[in-house]
């Protein structure tokens, strides 16, 4: 017989768990506003300020500034004494301070793209399971571009590329690169920056994607509208990357079969992928793998389950899967070369 006894402070605990849930997801909703309409902008170095002075600074209309203020007090983003309201430095730097390595603030972009693609989430739930990422909102399309910039520009030259040895000696003497599913092309040019000696391709099977890509010029690097599993058709590489792309794709052991064969003899693959674990629960609770599963369900897994060969790879699931998927394809020795809480960094040969 079924023990029908309830806990109640279980219930009072969960209920007080997703009642908090739904107030962070609202709050997004807010932060997404503010980072907008540049409010968090406005605030950043100005002190304490009314809601009235904050309001004409920004021309926004101040009752619903002044609202946007309290509702940003009660959740510790802005402190207050009651009649004036600050942003605290520390806050800037993840909301409005650009290049910060806390700036964060494009994420909440993405998760209002999770809401907006919510029919076509639960269209998804009902059918084949693929969301193509072209039929994703615009705004998270953007949001990506911004939230992961962060970590390109304080991590990928300091610690990511360090970690894998003779990478950086490669790039420095010159190297030919490619980038498969380079989104909007950050990675790509910080690359080709960092390393002028080296030349940058980036590839992505998401046309408008390319088109903002290109639009930011920059020396030594191109751009081709490509699925993964082609690269090795524009010749031979020196080094491969995936940067947060491997899980998202259709078909990740195609791609890195193509990679292998556009790579020459002692070329380098590395794979940057969100941090993971290879048991989900011992995880349970940690924040970032929260907002990992909840991209890899909302995102990630049905874009992939949209394209040709259907892996769902999913962005999480831990690193044992993916050199799997290295050794696989032919690589030497595949390794974690890096885990940073935040991400893994994966490396493999070519000999």
């Amino acid at each position: 017989m079924t023990d029908t006894h309830i806990d109640e402070a279980r219930v009072e605990a969960f209920a007080g768990q997703l009642l908090t849930d739904f107030a962070g997801a609202g709050t997004t909703a807010l932060t997404v506003i503010g980072d907008r309409l540049g409010l968090y902008r406005a605030m950043t170095g100005a002190g304490p300020v009314t809601p009235a002075k904050l309001a004409a600074a920004t021309g926004l209309h101040p009752r619903l500034v002044t609202e946007w203020l309290r509702a940003q007090a009660v959740s510790g983003y802005v402190t207050s004494d009651g009649e004036t309201f600050e942003l605290p430095i520390e806050h800037a730097l993840a909301l409005s301070v650009v290049d910060s390595p806390a700036y964060v603030v494009g994420g909440g972009d993405i998760i209002a793209g999770y809401f907006l693609a919510l029919p076509q989430l639960e269209a998804a739930f009902r059918g084949d399971g693929g969301l193509p990422y072209a039929d994703m909102p615009g705004c998270l399309h953007h949001g990506i571009e911004r939230f992961f910039r962060t970590a390109y520009v304080n991590h990928l030259a300091q610690e990511w590329f360090p970690a894998v040895p003779g990478l950086v000696e490669k790039l420095e003497k010159g190297a030919r690169v490619a980038d498969v599913g380079c989104g909007h092309g950050v990675a790509t040019r910080l690359i080709a920056s960092t390393w002028p000696a080296s030349t940058v391709t980036g590839f992505d099977n998401h046309e408008a994607s390319i088109v903002n890509a290109r639009a930011a010029l920059a020396a030594g690097v191109d751009f081709h509208v490509a699925p993964a599993s082609e690269i090795d058709r524009y010749g031979r590489f020196d080094v491969v990357a995936f940067f947060d792309s491997l899980h998202d794709l259709g078909d990740p052991p195609a791609a890195l079969r193509a990679a292998y064969e556009a790579l020459a003899p002692g070329g380098i693959l590395i794979a940057v992928e969100p941090w993971s674990a290879d048991d989900f629960t011992t995880v349970v609770g940690n924040p970032v793998a929260r907002a990992n599963y909840a991209a890899s369900t909302a995102l990630c897994t049905p874009g992939s389950l949209s394209q040709p060969g259907a892996y769902g790879l999913g962005t999480q699931g831990g690193p044992t899967a993916r050199l799997e998927l290295l050794a696989a394809a032919g690589f030497d020795a595949p390794v974690v070369a890096a885990d940073t809480g935040f991400n893994l960094v994966l490396a493999g040969l070519k000999h």
